[in-house]
């Protein structure tokens, strides 16, 4: 059917036409989700659909548009490239994930009754711009939503066209008036713009050192693109010059960005009616995609909205189902609406507490065996022995607000619900009701809930209460489930596992939440029932899922107590000397000074040592070195990997050498002063002790992390970072710092796990386990095994515990990857089940997308089943990795829980302090040294029974650098 057809039945005026650019919005879709959160278990991304989805949906409630279609691309060529054969010839190929999305997206659309248009020869530009104008011409206010700035030649008193901002909710409306405010041209002078500028993207060149500016300004003076080109040998200068040297391919441009408005679509506008879901496509698919309840009813709540002629929606098989997705989208809202805010009554006396809890103690029923479980035992038996159930659903639930940040906490107010009643306490409170509130934590802990136990306990640790070990952390049980995922509030986590979005602008509603740190007064009881009721929905929705994976063990005799010791060491903090601190950030600020000028001295000028692009024309161009690879912005990298390769062959050229060997100490020396300054910056005034943060939940692998300040990135392998950690002191009241560590816990993992006799047999040799090693790989007595051979050895066998690539190998070792694949097949052929177990590890997690550690912590790897071949092989070498290092995460937990535990049964005053990597630190009391020493290694040894003994090194010493061993 021809595109110049006469208006619609019904009456368009005052009536929207909403034409969408479909590629524009997928790819809008694909690049703001991250793909590793939105996949299947059969690893099919799924983050441009349901962004497309959220954000089609977000258009239409905003601007209620009455007809609606989707423009695409299709393969293949259009007439532009006959035009202009380079035309998009640079634009990199769409990512596989999202192209696998464009027909999910299309069957979407399908699904909800929404028509979608391709046309092969034309793009989607076309199809829209045809639209545009049959809309127009019928009388409708077309929207035209697209990322593409050649639509802005569409825009007139009658067509807007909604423009993504930075954040894709801030659609930019650009009409006549916004279009020549911003290119100060009308838009149907924009296409000569676009001609004389060009487009980087679309691979049209423009002319050379000509932009908007220029040429607004020309097209001002001279009318048009024909009136300039007719004027082109007036222009001065090099501008004009350059016009008159690129005036055919300017013409030619104007030709390519012109929009075809008549393409025959063989539709008209009563076919972009929408509103008649097929409930049963939209199921299906949606099961497929592993689409949660609340999208699909978010989604049906849009779409299932009535035809655009007002009838009521009818679906293509028949009338039932139409009926069916409303019924569907009530059923979920109605389950939303279950999710009923708390009633919420202000308490300032034990009475008034004493009588709530007695009122609804009725409603908490948590099975004894859950209530009363004490960490301890970490055999088979025990991990078997507890699971959640439905207790969930039956337990009090606590919360508090304030800031938890460890040095730093003030708590405004806290709560205790239950389901559907709570009350909030403010401080400060009387000493009758703080014992009264201590006496119920004290006895109903095992039946509480709470979000974020650790921060939980320094919200109440500041007012004076503690709560001993809860039956449930909603955090902790977000991060065993989808242990990829870190949410960084209460707000995320109700966005990723519940599907409840607030609303920008408004006040919360039923079933949605929206959270502040802390509660302003107007809103503050809406925002303690919102917080409570996501709380208690969150573990609700956890509970059985974390039974059915066997996690709860984990989190009740694991993640909680380590939850309790990490708290207590962020509160201790440890101690360091200010004025060595100061002194060393001040020795490192003149050292980098001194590289500096070095660097500037060999350069022949001062440079920015941290620009990128003034050290590429240093080293590149005045010193003549051979350029390193390129980033993908089409600049030469200057990290210091490829710093350090260039100053190693730059070894003949003594300007060169010179000035990377004084580049490369101003960067260490600066990143050391960096690290120096923020740990300063971190002091705690009052105690003259650093606080860091423990993050349990952020590490995939199960292990610890630390922030604010990052203990970790400490540097330990070069004498001055090494010199930091001797910054790290004794309090007052103690006598020394003590360090035990782990050593090579890992590859005894990976002893054990594999079941490798030879590899057993290493570390029950008593001689140093890397030349034993080497001595069977090179089949060489142990004595006549080299530095070299044992070095390289010893990356060879971490580097299988942390899944390391043979080339990551070869460029670890300098070797060349040929070398590295014969050290790999000499190792695997003398260790041979080593092999056995890394290749099952692969093929298991492929089975059955997971990986398991020794207590059972799983890590999901549904891109092991991806069409992209670098996600899959990222893929691989993860699941190589997290069974080795997720069980020395557990051990060292364990371990913790263990060191802690005997120091408090022992009754002494040494407490740990830090804990990074493989290693704790505790802080000794005097005259305990010896005791301590004894207890905390013995825990370490014993915090699981492995084919292969764990050996703890341990040292003590005025300093944490002087406690080494």
């Amino acid at each position: 059917m021809s595109a110049d057809i006469q208006a619609p039945s019904s009456a368009a005026a005052n009536e929207t036409l909403l034409v969408v650019d479909g590629h524009s919005l997928a790819f809008r879709a694909f690049f703001a989700l991250p793909v590793d959160n939105f996949s299947t278990s059969e690893g099919q991304a799924t983050n441009a659909v349901w962004g497309f989805a959220s954000m089609l949906a977000q258009v239409i409630d905003t601007e209620k548009p009455d007809r609606l279609g989707v423009a695409f691309d299709v393969k293949g060529g259009t007439f532009r490239n006959t035009m202009l054969p380079q035309y998009k010839g640079t634009r990199e190929a769409a990512p596989e994930e999202l192209l696998t999305q464009l027909p999910l997206i299309q069957r979407m659309l399908e699904a909800l009754g929404v028509t979608y248009i391709e046309k092969p020869g034309y793009e989607g530009d076309d199809i829209i711009a045809t639209l545009a104008s049959m809309g127009d011409r019928a009388g409708y206010h077309t929207l035209v939503l697209s990322g593409d700035r050649d639509a802005f030649q569409l825009v007139d008193d009658n067509v807007t066209v909604l423009y993504p901002g930075h954040h894709f909710k801030d659609l930019k409306h650009m009409t006549p008036q916004a279009i020549e405010e911003k290119y100060k041209v009308t838009p149907a002078q924009y296409p000569d713009l676009a001609a004389l500028r060009g487009e980087t993207a679309d691979n049209i060149p423009g002319v050379p050192g000509v932009g908007d500016g220029f040429a607004a300004k020309w097209i001002n003076q001279y009318g048009s693109l024909d009136g300039i080109c007719e004027h082109a040998d007036e222009i001065g200068g090099k501008k004009g010059e350059a016009l008159r040297a690129n005036i055919e391919q300017v013409k030619l441009n104007r030709k390519v960005n012109a929009l075809v408005r008549d393409v025959e679509l063989g539709i008209s506008l009563d076919d972009l009616g929408f509103g008649a879901v097929d409930i049963a496509k939209v199921d299906a698919l949606f099961k497929e995609l592993e689409f949660g309840s609340r999208t699909k009813a978010r989604v049906l709540k849009t779409f299932n909205t009535g035809s655009a002629d007002g009838t009521k929606s009818v679906s293509k098989t028949g009338s039932a189902t139409g009926q069916a997705a409303a019924k569907e989208s009530a059923q979920v809202e109605e389950h939303d609406a279950a999710l009923q805010l708390p009633q919420i009554e202000h308490i300032e006396t034990a009475e008034q507490f004493e009588a709530w809890v007695r009122k609804h103690r009725s409603q908490i029923a948590v099975p004894r065996e859950i209530a009363e479980f004490e960490p301890g035992d970490y055999s088979e038996q025990s991990k078997r022995s507890i699971s959640c159930g439905t207790a969930v659903n039956h337990a009090w639930a606590v919360h508090a607000w304030g800031d938890a940040r460890p040095g730093r906490v003030r708590t405004q107010a806290w709560a205790v619900s239950a389901a559907q009643s709570a009350v909030i306490v403010e401080s400060p409170v009387d000493d009758a009701l703080k014992q009264t509130l201590a006496d119920f934590f004290t006895a109903e802990h095992g039946k509480t809930i709470v979000y974020g136990y650790k921060e939980m306990l320094h919200a109440l640790g500041s007012v004076g209460l503690d709560l001993p070990l809860p039956m449930f952390d909603a955090k902790l049980a977000g991060y065993l489930v989808q242990p990829d995922f870190h949410a960084d509030n209460l707000e995320q986590a109700v966005e990723h596992f519940l599907d409840i979005h607030g609303e920008d602008g408004e006040q919360p509603a039923q079933g949605t939440f929206d959270f502040d740190d802390e509660p302003t007064d107007s809103n503050a009881d809406e925002q303690f029932a919102h917080d409570l009721a996501a709380v208690q929905a969150l573990a609700r929705h956890f509970g059985p899922t974390i039974d059915e994976r066997e996690q709860y063990w984990l989190m009740k005799a694991i993640e909680l107590p380590v939850s309790r010791v990490l708290h207590d060491m962020e509160r201790t903090g440890a101690k360091v000397d200010i004025s060595r601190l100061t002194g060393m950030r001040d020795q490192f600020a003149e050292d980098a000074r001194f590289a500096q000028e070095e660097a500037w001295k060999h350069a022949g000028t001062e440079i920015n040592l941290q620009s990128p692009k003034q050290l590429q024309k240093v080293l590149f161009e005045d010193m003549g070195l051979k350029p390193t690879k390129r980033t993908k912005s089409g600049s030469y990298t200057t990290n210091a990997a490829a710093l350090q390769n260039l100053y190693i062959k730059s070894v003949d050229n003594e300007r060169a050498n010179g000035f990377l060997g004084a580049l490369l100490r101003h960067r260490e020396t600066n990143k050391l002063k960096q690290i120096v300054q923020t740990l300063i910056d971190s002091i705690n005034m009052k105690d003259g002790r650093i606080h860091t943060t423990y993050e349990q939940t952020v590490a995939a692998t199960g292990r610890l992390s630390s922030v604010d300040p990052n203990l970790q990135n400490i540097p330990n392998r070069n004498a001055a970072g090494r010199e930091i950690r001797g910054v790290f002191v004794p309090g007052e009241g103690y006598e020394a710092l003590m360090s035990c560590d782990y050593s090579q816990v890992e590859l005894r993992i990976m002893a054990d796990l594999s079941g490798d006799e030879a590899l057993i047999e290493a570390f029950r040799s008593g001689v140093d386990f890397h030349k034993y090693v080497a001595s069977m790989v090179y089949k060489l007595p142990v004595d006549q095994i080299t530095n070299d051979q044992r070095t390289h050895v010893k990356a060879m066998s971490y580097g299988l515990a942390y899944g390391l690539s043979t080339y990551g190998l070869a460029q670890q070792l300098k070797i060349a990857p040929r070398e590295a694949e014969t050290l790999k097949n000499r190792y695997f052929d003398t260790f041979g089940k080593v092999h056995d177990y890394l290749e099952s590890l692969v093929s298991n997690a492929r089975e059955r997308g997971y990986t398991e550690t020794i207590f059972g912590r799983r890590r999901y790897f549904p891109a092991l089943r991806s069409l992209n071949r670098v996600a899959r092989d990222a893929a691989e070498r993860a699941a190589l990795n997290a069974p080795i290092q997720g069980s020395a995460a557990d051990i060292m937990k364990i371990a913790m829980i263990r060191a802690d535990q005997a120091l408090r049964e022992a009754n002494v005053r040494s407490r740990i302090i830090l804990q990074i990597h493989d290693e704790l630190v505790v802080e000794i009391a005097p005259g305990e040294g010896e005791q301590v020493t004894e207890l905390v290694k013995n825990a370490m040894e014993h915090a699981v029974d492995l084919a292969v003994p764990l050996d703890v090194s341990c040292g003590m010493g005025a300093d944490w650098q002087l406690a080494a061993h």
